[in-house]
C-alpha cells in the first residue's frame, strides 16, 4: 500500500510526516485544522499548517509553560489561561489547585474538536468544576475584567497575518496583562522559536515585555515535533524566578512530571551569547502598530 504523507510547508523547508490517517481536516472561523495520526509523532495538531501538538512530546510544552510560573509564585488561587485549546495546559494548572481557573479562547470550535480528538491531552480538565471556560477575545476579557490573577498563562499560536493571536503580542496587550495581575502574579507566554534565522519575534517580545515587569525571564526547551528549540517567556511583578529553590515545593506537590525539575530548573534561565546579541540587534518593541509575524510562513 502506498504511503500518505502530511506535508508541513514554510518558504524554506518542507517536513513530510508519514500518516496512519488523515483524522479530521475542517475550517473555523479563525484556522484551518488538522489532525493525523503519524508514526512519528502518534496523533498530531496542525493550525494553519504548522505543527500545534503532538502526542510524543506534548509534555514537554505544556509542563514548561506552566510549572516555572507556579513553583516560584504562589499560592496562584485565580488562573487565567488566553488560549490553551487542547486542554494540557489546563491540565498542568490543576495540578496546583487553584481555586478558580478561567480559561478563554476564541475558537470554540477548535476547543470542541480537541476535547472528542485530543482527549487523552485534557484527561478530563474540562469537567473540573474550578474551570471557567469562555469562548470570547482573550484580551478583550482582559480588558473588560475586574477581576484580578495570581498566574496569567499566554497559550497561543505563532502569529500569522490575519490570525487572532497577532495582537496578544504587542506592547498594549502586555500592559493589560499587568494591570490584571495580583501584586506578586506573574505570567508565562509562549514566546517563538530561537532558530537563528527566525529569532527575531523571540527577541522583539522579550523587549516588548522588558520595560513592563520588574522580572522578565525568557528560556528554552527542546520540542521534537517542532524540530527546533522553541521559548518561553515567565514575567513577574513580584521577585525573580530564577532564583528560587523550586526543590521543596515540587516535593511537596508530588506532581509526577516527566520533564521540568529541580534541577533543570538551576539551569533553564541561562541562555546562549547569540540570543542575547539577538536582543541587542532586534530591539524594537511590538505594537498594535508594529506587529510581528512568524518570518518563515507563506
Amino acid at each position: 500500500m502506498q504511503s500518505q504523507w502530511y506535508e508541513e510547508k514554510t518558504k524554506n523547508v518542507v517536513l513530510s510526516h508519514r500518516m496512519k490517517s488523515h483524522v479530521l481536516s475542517r475550517r473555523s472561523r479563525f484556522q484551518q485544522i488538522d489532525i493525523i495520526d503519524s508514526y512519528e509523532y502518534g496523533r498530531m495538531l496542525f493550525l494553519d499548517n504548522m505543527t500545534q501538538s503532538a502526542e510524543v512530546d506534548e509534555f514537554i510544552y505544556h509542563e514548561m509553560l506552566v510549572h516555572p510560573a507556579l513553583c516560584t509564585h504562589e499560592p496562584a488561587r485565580r488562573v487565567c489561561i488566553i488560549g490553551g485549546s487542547e486542554g494540557a495546559t489546563l491540565r498542568e494548572v490543576l495540578k496546583h489547585g487553584p481555586e478558580r481557573v478561567v480559561m478563554i479562547d476564541i475558537d470554540e470550535e477548535l476547543v470542541d474538536i480537541c476535547r472528542e480528538h485530543l482527549a487523552s491531552w485534557s484527561q478530563g480538565a474540562y469537567e473540573d468544576p474550578r474551570v471557567d471556560l469562555k469562548f470570547m477575545d482573550g484580551r478583550g476579557f482582559l480588558e473588560e475584567t475586574e477581576e484580578t490573577f495570581d498566574a496569567i498563562f499566554v497559550d497561543i499560536s505563532d502569529p500569522l497575518e490575519g490570525r487572532p493571536s497577532t495582537p496578544l503580542f504587542t506592547r498594549e496587550f502586555y500592559d493589560i496583562v499587568r494591570r490584571r495581575l495580583s501584586p506578586n502574579g506573574c505570567v508565562a507566554v509562549q514566546s517563538e522559536s530561537l532558530h537563528p534565522v527566525r529569532i527575531e519575534p523571540h527577541a522583539r517580545i522579550y523587549n516588548t515585555m522588558g520595560p513592563i515587569f520588574p522580572f522578565v525571564r525568557p528560556y528554552s526547551y527542546m520540542s521534537h515535533s517542532f524540530h527546533e528549540i522553541y521559548s518561553f517567556i515567565l514575567a513577574s511583578r513580584a521577585h525573580d524566578p530564577a532564583g528560587i529553590d523550586v526543590a521543596p515545593r515540587l516535593r511537596e506537590r508530588n506532581l509526577k512530571l516527566r520533564y521540568y525539575s529541580e534541577e533543570l530548573h538551576a539551569g533553564m534561565f541561562r541562555l546562549p551569547r547569540y540570543i542575547r546579541s539577538a536582543y541587542e540587534q532586534f530591539d524594537q518593541p511590538i505594537t498594535d502598530e508594529d506587529v510581528v509575524y512568524y518570518p518563515d510562513k507563506d
